[in-house]
């Protein structure tokens, strides 16, 4: 069979945008003689589409959707990812994640997902039911085994500990199917790739079937869907690899034999490059921004920051703000112009300082002669803030904030100051990974000055002040966050690797305190297995460690 992978980028909730893409995309697939066009899961509406599930009106626009698709459809077969009913269930919400297939005009099988994942950024148990069964259907001499995401991860050979007691994919085997087709929207974190290949080649030579694995690609808001479609033979040899972070469409013939690709991750730097400006430019394009604006502050994160917007935006169309004060060194003035050269972006420089002035001589008689602490760092922050949100509103500028992980973990920002903007673009990559993605970016020439590199990290808030001041060196710290963030490993366990209780545990009653920052924080850009934001959902109010 000749089927058509239809790796595409839809938009949440642009059922008609959504719908003409897929037909075009079918059109494309008969012109190049497929037997069967398949698409990503819920490509009709948009993956994931939250609470717009609840609203009637949204899923009867998703049937009438289907039903018009269903109905442009000749002997060329298309599957597609779309949200069923059943109504005559009255127990549950009787609402499906479904994989439609449509042709000769109407729609000839339906399967729905039984795996129904309920954990990190998934919620899909909040909104749909389990398949009650899974069946085969045959089409142009193929008994088809089709699946959707999730239900494809929980091969029994595959996993040690496995999350489900169903395995419809096994299922399907057992009934007979003689080819596995499986539509995907799996957001991506570095290293995703190479647990589906894994995973994908033990399932396929196990069941002695080819599999068509295909994938959504795009970002949205958070999630980032890395594309990067995988076609396997019934020895598990991969056959045929979708592009990564970008559309693509390729044909994949069952009967011929192909060259296995080895090759289907690259370094954790080209990446994580890849997947951030792919973030920032389809949250800018969904949400209608033409413009970035970032608070170039003369350090590493802002640098890359900027960095990325180019990348995303175009030089002419990323716009930065100089904000020094009288702690600013003169680096950070210089090391700026230099970075702003070298991009070719347009930039102004506007000091805080006199509003900084004028702001403790108006508060002066309410702090009553209290000596300077934390409160004078922020307002500077906060002043810096007011200056990128005002230029944000007049001008309609994406405002992108430059906080790291390590930094968001810790506190090491300032509410309604460095945290102001529309998106955390960085905030998913420790301090020591935005060195390892400034030294990347620079392998062919330097774009991010040197001395940005090499000089220590500061906020420049007050003389001579260093990160290092009151923070464990990175090296360490992103160590002890991610052994606490992303592998949820306690006190004691981090301990022992550290060898430092009393440092941990300062560290981890940081993250803690600062909870309350991170509810309020821009969306965060989603690289990590375990990112802060929708899929890290931890009380503010508690006593664990206080």
């Amino acid at each position: 069979m000749k089927i058509a992978v239809c790796q595409i980028n839809t938009i949440i909730g642009d059922i008609e945008g959504n719908k003409k893409k897929i037909l075009d995309y079918y059109k494309k697939s008969i012109a190049a003689g497929a037997d069967l066009a398949v698409f990503p899961e819920l490509s009709i509406c948009g993956y994931p589409p939250l609470d717009l599930v609840e609203k009637n009106e949204f899923r009867e626009a998703i049937i009438d959707a289907s039903l018009e698709i269903a109905q442009q459809t000749g002997e060329v077969g298309i599957l597609f990812g779309t949200i069923t009913e059943d109504y005559e269930d009255n127990i549950g919400t009787g609402i499906y994640n479904s994989a439609m297939l449509c042709y000769d005009g109407e729609i000839k099988f339906v399967q729905q997902k039984t795996l129904i994942p309920n954990y990190d950024v998934f919620d899909e148990v909040r909104y749909f039911e389990s398949a009650k069964s899974v069946d085969i259907h045959k089409f142009k001499g193929e008994s088809l085994g089709i699946s959707i995401c999730e239900d494809i991860w929980n091969d029994a050979d595959y996993w040690k500990d496995r999350l489900y007691e169903k395995d419809p994919v096994q299922n399907l085997v057992d009934k007979g199917a003689t080819l596995l087709i499986n539509i995907s929207a799996s957001p991506y974190n570095y290293g995703r790739r190479t647990v589906r290949y894994g995973m994908l080649s033990t399932l396929t030579k196990d069941s002695n079937l080819p599999l068509a694995y295909v994938s959504c690609v795009g970002a949205q808001t958070d999630l980032i869907f890395d594309g990067g479609s995988l076609c396997f033979n019934a020895k598990g040899e991969l056959q045929l690899l979708g592009k990564t972070y970008e559309e693509d469409f390729f044909i994949f013939d069952t009967e011929k034999n192909y060259e296995p690709l080895t090759e289907f991750e690259k370094s954790f730097e080209e990446e994580v490059h890849s997947a951030l400006v792919l973030g920032l430019k389809d949250y800018a394009k969904k949400t209608g921004f033409k413009k970035a604006l970032v608070g170039l502050s003369g350090g590493i994160d802002s640098a890359l920051v900027t960095y990325l917007a180019v990348q995303a935006f175009g030089p002419q169309n990323v716009h930065v703000l100089l904000m020094p004060s009288k702690y600013s060194s003169e680096g950070s003035i210089t090391d700026s112009k230099k970075l702003i050269e070298n991009l070719g972006i347009s930039w102004n420089n506007v000091s805080i300082q006199p509003v900084f002035d004028k702001a403790l001589e108006m508060l002066s008689p309410l702090f009553g002669g209290l000596p300077s602490d934390v409160t004078e760092e922020n307002m500077q922050a906060r002043i810096r803030g007011m200056y990128l949100m005002s230029l944000s509103n007049k001008f309609g500028y994406l405002l992108c904030t430059t906080g790291n992980k390590s930094e968001m973990a810790v506190g090491y920002a300032t509410l309604y100051g460095d945290m102001c903007g529309a998106l955390a673009v960085i905030g998913d990559v420790y301090k020591t990974q935005v060195y390892k993605l400034a030294e990347f970016i620079n392998r062919d020439g330097e774009i991010i000055p040197r001395e940005i590199i090499e000089k220590a990290p500061s906020a420049e808030l007050r003389p001579d002040q260093k990160d290092q001041d009151s923070l464990p060196p990175y090296e360490v710290l992103d160590k002890i966050l991610k052994l606490y963030l992303e592998e949820s490993k306690e006190i004691k366990e981090i301990s022992e690797i550290m060898g430092d209780a009393g440092l941990v545990y300062k560290v981890l009653r940081m993250v803690d305190l600062n909870e309350f920052k991170r509810k309020q924080a821009a969306p965060v850009l989603r690289v990590s297995k375990k990112a802060f934001g929708y899929g890290r959902r931890f009380p503010i109010v508690q006593g664990w460690r206080r």
